[in-house]
């Protein structure tokens, strides 16, 4: 009896230990699965994902001043003073390094300790906000489309910030052969697509001789034959995080 006893305790002593052992990591990683669809969400500027990864009444505080914020409706209308591109840059990092995440009873701290997320019937949800200063890390609005009015070689030179495509209006005629580089920056940080005005349809195709290696998804080279006559988007794409340094480039468009 007693051996049975003993045994009993053990049992339960060591299913607790499991279960205090297994729950931290069981909330470190709805943690930093939430930290990471946050930060998805702000990518992509969906505000109603955002708004949907609330508690309501929300009070957030913007320079030491806080704003009340009844539903998710009132915090659509004020997304861009409180997800501003400096609190995103700090998502981002927290999502970045789950390990910079910090688990309380209650819920997490991230970004910074800047947001609180915390248990809401069995969900995580943003329970408060200290906005950052501005500091001008926000990237500035994508340039107008330029022109390509010459046929021949042609280059421009611009600068990618944030999540920046800058675009490269052509007239093409069938049969014309049209090539795109781009170079002059970083590693991986910009790529180059060829888009059909009327359709919207990307010209996938690859240059000739410099196919892409298999997973790739950062082509600086694009070269083809047009099919059918009229305006085509030259666009290079900023690849590199939003938070990291603006650069420059260098566009060679080849119309013959």
């Amino acid at each position: 009896m007693t051996r049975t006893l003993i045994a009993s305790v053990l049992v339960i002593h060591f299913g607790a230990a499991m279960l205090a052992a297994q729950t931290p990591t069981s909330m470190e990683g709805r943690a930093a699965a939430f930290v990471s669809a946050l930060a998805q969400a702000m990518s992509r500027g969906d505000r109603a994902a955002v708004a949907d990864m609330v508690r309501y009444p929300l009070n957030p505080t913007v320079g030491g001043i806080g704003i009340p914020l009844a539903d998710r409706a009132e915090l659509i209308k004020a997304y861009g003073n409180i997800f501003t591109a400096e609190l995103r840059c700090l998502v981002d990092d927290s999502a970045a390094a789950p390990s910079s995440l910090k688990i309380d009873a209650g819920g997490v701290t991230f970004a910074g300790g800047r947001i609180h997320a915390g248990n809401v019937a069995g969900a995580l949800k943003i329970t408060s906000i200290d906005v950052p200063p501005v500091t001008g890390v926000g990237a500035p609005p994508n340039p107008p489309a330029r022109r390509v009015t010459r046929r021949g070689v042609t280059q421009y030179s611009g600068r990618l910030y944030g999540d920046g495509v800058d675009t490269y209006i052509l007239p093409a005629s069938r049969g014309d052969v049209v090539e795109a580089r781009i170079e002059q920056f970083p590693g991986r940080s910009a790529a180059v697509r060829v888009i059909e005005q009327k359709t919207g349809r990307a010209l996938s195709r690859p240059a000739t001789g410099a196919a892409p290696a298999p997973g790739a998804s950062a082509p600086r080279f694009w070269n083809g034959t047009i099919q059918e006559s009229g305006d085509y988007r030259v666009e290079v794409v900023r690849l590199a995080p939003y938070c990291m340094p603006s650069f420059t480039y260098l566009l060679t468009i080849t119309i013959k």
